[in-house]
């Protein structure tokens, strides 16, 4: 069942002649306890997007659901929203920030303070809680603005950037972190314009571009529709009908290294090796590079995805 369902949503910014639409028609679903995932460039229009879905802002047209119930009825506390922006008070700290956002949901007593020492351990702050959060590093601030859009026990979570300015280390860590709440039952949208993290965190994903969605499905399937590179270096010659029978396509010859694009490169490997020992040639070096995101974004828009 969808936990989420946006239908032909559109945003509009600006007014008079400036007027435009910055997200067209997107229709998606997100099922109650995936790990979803929204990637394309700056531009494309993925925040303002989120801001639609989160329920931050009215479509200019169509309509979001939460649950089975529009999402202006559904209950705020269900949607937590980690903005790319820090969103929490650098003079307070970090218990007081999470006291704070609990106390705005209506929490009080004990079941504040349980609340807030669970999302304190949860990120790794139980021993930094009672220092201003100004003072915390970049991937501990990233860290409570998570714990923040968790104060409510949301029933999902849209995170923007989650890794803007922060360390390898840190981003490892919030990794782990979102991992684990997403085994625990909860429904994560992770939205980023970096196609390894997505690729790493989310199962299945919807590409943006220029305010509308390109595809959506399971990663696996939308790598399977591009080539990867296979590369060798031969003693002999390889004639172009060997290739062929296994549906390689050349690209060229560079530094002694001969290059073919074809599906699943690292299963033609063994294959290209054996057909070349036949023909009488001896295969020195391979080298296989699978198809990636950056390929697929390519072959939906045109354009590379770091192009805007």
């Amino acid at each position: 069942m969808a936990l989420l369902v946006a239908d032909k949503v559109g945003v509009w910014r600006g007014t008079g002649p400036s007027r435009r639409q910055v997200v067209r028609e997107v229709s998606l679903q997100v099922a109650s306890g995936e790990l979803f995932g929204l990637l394309g460039p700056n531009g494309a229009g993925k925040t303002s997007l989120l801001s639609v879905l989160s329920g931050l802002e009215v479509p200019g047209s169509g309509g979001v659901w939460l649950e089975g119930k529009p999402l202006a009825r559904a209950n705020p506390g269900r949607v937590g929203l980690a903005p790319q922006d820090l969103a929490f008070y650098g003079n307070l700290t970090g218990r007081e920030n999470l006291e704070f956002a609990g106390q705005l949901y209506g929490l009080a007593g004990a079941a504040l303070r349980d609340r807030v020492e669970r999302l304190l351990k949860s990120v790794g702050l139980a021993d930094s809680a009672n220092r201003p959060a100004i003072t915390y590093s970049g991937g501990m601030q990233r860290r409570l603005n998570m714990a923040l859009a968790l104060v409510s026990d949301p029933g999902i979570l849209f995170l923007d950037e989650p890794t803007v300015g922060v360390d390898p280390h840190s981003r490892n860590l919030l990794f782990e972190q979102i991992r684990g709440w997403n085994s625990g039952g909860l429904t994560i949208v992770y939205i980023s314009h970096y196609m390894e993290e997505v690729r790493e965190l989310c199962p299945r994903i919807a590409i943006m571009d220029h305010g509308q969605v390109v595809a959506c499905d399971r990663v696996e399937t939308l790598l399977s529709r591009e080539r990867g590179i296979l590369r060798a270096r031969v003693e002999g010659e390889i004639g172009p009908e060997l290739p062929v029978r296994l549906g390689m396509t050349p690209l060229g010859v560079e530094n002694g290294w001969i290059s073919w694009s074809c599906a699943e490169p690292a299963r033609m490997a063994p294959e290209l090796v054996r057909l070349a020992e036949q023909a009488g040639c001896r295969v020195r070096q391979l080298e296989t590079r699978p198809a990636d995101l950056q390929q697929v974004f390519l072959g939906l828009t045109g354009h590379a995805l770091r192009d805007e």
